[in-house]
C-alpha cells in the first residue's frame, strides 16, 4: 500500500502547525512516509524536506512579482517530484498563493488534497472559494465561522479548532515579569525577512519614543531562527542605550513576560489573545500589494483577533498609519489607561474562548487518517 504523503507549508507559522500535525499523524500511522516543503519544525518530526521554507517566504503581490521566476522554478521542481514520487495524498498548509496552484495540479493528476489552515476566503472573494470547492477534497478549518462560511458554499470542510490552544496548554505556568519593576512591551515584527525589514525599524523607533514618555519601560523582541540573526543585529545594535532583550522561536515567553505588545498581523495576534495581552496590530506591505489588497479585500479588519471578534477590539495601524509617531501615541494612550487595558483583556478573553478546545492537531490527524482510509490507504 502507498503510504507516501506530501506536505507543503511555505512559512514559519505553517511549519509549526505542520510539525504538530505530522507528529500526530505518525502516532496514528507509524508507517507513514511524509515529505515535502517545510521548516525546522516539520523536519524535526521526520518530514523529509525537498526544500526549506526559508526559500519560500514571500508575502504580498509586489514581493511575489519580484520573485516570480524563482517561484516558477520552485513550482516546476515540485511538480516534477510529485510525478516522480506519486504521493497517495497531499496535505497543504496555509500559504495560499502557492498551495492553491499546487492543489489544481494535484487534482488534475488525481491526487487527493487536504487543506489545513485555509486561505482567508472570507476576505479575498469568491475565486478562492471556488478553488477550494473544485480542487480540495477536504478542508480542515481552525475557526467555527470558517466552517459556517464554507458550508454555505458547498466546500467539504470540518472545524477542528485552533492548535494554539494545545501549544499554550503545554507551556509551564505563568512566571513573573523578570523586570517586574518595569513595564515591559513585546515587539513582534513577524517571521518573514520582508516583514522584519519593514517593521522592526519602525517598532524600535516606536520603543524609543515610548521610553522618552514613560519611565521604567523595557522591551523584548521575538525573533525567528528561519531569519538570519545578523538582520536583527543590524537594527537592534542602534539602540544599545535602551533596555531591550531578545528571544528566539519563543513568542510565548516574549508575551507572557510582557504587559503589552506591538504585533505584526498574523498568528501572533491570537497568541497574545490567549494570554490576554493588550496589543496594537500593525502591518506594512509594498505599495502595490497594499493597493491590490484594498481592491479585493472584503473583510473590515486585518488582525485575526478583530476578525474572530467581529469588531475592532484592538487598534490596527496599517500602511501609512504604521509610523513610530502613531504607534507610540496609540500605545501610550492605552497603557496609561487602566480601564482601556482592562477592556481589551476582557474582549481578548472572549476571542480565546471561541478557538475551540484542546486537541486540534489530534482531531485534524484523526480526520485525515479517516479520509485516507476511505481512499484505501
Amino acid at each position: 500500500m502507498n503510504k507516501n504523503i506530501l506536505m507543503i507549508s511555505g512559512e514559519p507559522s505553517g511549519d509549526m502547525r505542520g510539525g504538530e500535525l505530522a507528529k500526530e499523524l505518525k502516532k496514528l500511522l507509524p508507517e507513514i512516509s511524509l515529505w515535502g516543503i517545510g521548516g525546522d519544525s516539520m523536519a524535526g518530526v521526520g518530514v523529509a524536506l525537498s526544500e526549506h521554507i526559508r526559500e519560500f517566504s514571500f508575502v504580498g503581490a509586489w514581493e511575489v512579482l519580484c520573485n516570480l521566476s524563482k517561484i516558477r522554478k520552485q513550482f516546476k521542481n515540485l511538480t516534477k517530484l510529485i510525478i516522480k514520487n506519486k504521493p497517495f495524498a497531499a496535505i497543504l498548509i496555509d500559504y495560499p498563493g502557492f498551495n492553491l496552484r499546487i492543489a489544481r495540479f494535484l487534482h488534475k493528476n488525481k491526487i487527493p488534497v487536504i487543506y489545513y489552515i485555509i486561505p482567508q476566503v472570507w476576505a479575498w472573494g469568491a475565486h478562492r472559494v471556488n478553488h477550494l470547492r473544485d480542487y480540495v477534497d477536504k478542508a480542515l478549518v481552525l475557526f467555527k465561522f470558517e466552517e459556517d462560511f464554507l458550508n454555505t458554499r458547498h466546500v467539504n470542510c470540518e472545524f477542528v479548532g485552533h492548535p494554539l490552544i494545545d501549544a499554550f496548554s503545554q507551556r509551564p505556568p505563568q512566571t513573573e515579569n523578570p523586570s517586574s519593576n518595569r513595564f515591559r512591551i513585546a515587539l513582534l515584527p513577524g517571521s518573514r525577512k520582508q516583514e522584519i525589514q519593514k517593521l522592526l525599524p519602525v517598532m524600535l523607533e516606536t520603543a524609543e519614543k515610548i521610553s522618552f514618555k514613560k519611565e521604567n519601560v523595557s522591551f523584548i523582541i521575538a525573533e525567528n531562527s528561519n531569519v538570519d540573526k545578523a538582520l536583527y543585529d543590524s537594527f537592534v545594535s542602534r539602540y544599545a542605550h535602551m533596555a531591550i532583550s531578545r528571544v528566539t522561536n519563543d513568542t510565548f515567553t516574549a508575551l507572557i513576560q510582557s504587559d503589552f505588545a506591538i504585533v505584526t498581523s498574523g498568528t501572533a495576534t491570537l497568541e497574545a489573545a490567549l494570554l490576554e495581552i493588550p496589543m496594537i496590530v500593525t502591518y506594512k506591505a509594498a505599495f502595490i500589494t497594499s493597493v491590490l489588497y484594498h481592491l479585493v479585500n472584503k473583510a473590515p479588519f486585518l488582525g485575526l483577533v478583530n476578525i474572530a471578534a467581529g469588531k475592532e477590539i484592538v487598534p490596527e495601524l496599517l500602511q501609512n498609519d504604521a509610523t513610530s509617531d502613531k504607534l507610540s501615541s496609540k500605545t501610550l494612550e492605552i497603557i496609561l489607561s487602566p480601564s482601556k487595558m482592562n477592556n481589551i483583556k476582557k474582549a481578548l478573553r472572549k476571542v480565546s474562548l471561541s478557538l475551540g478546545e484542546k486537541g486540534a492537531a489530534s482531531r485534524a490527524a484523526q480526520s485525515i487518517v479517516q479520509f485516507l482510509r476511505e481512499k484505501h490507504l
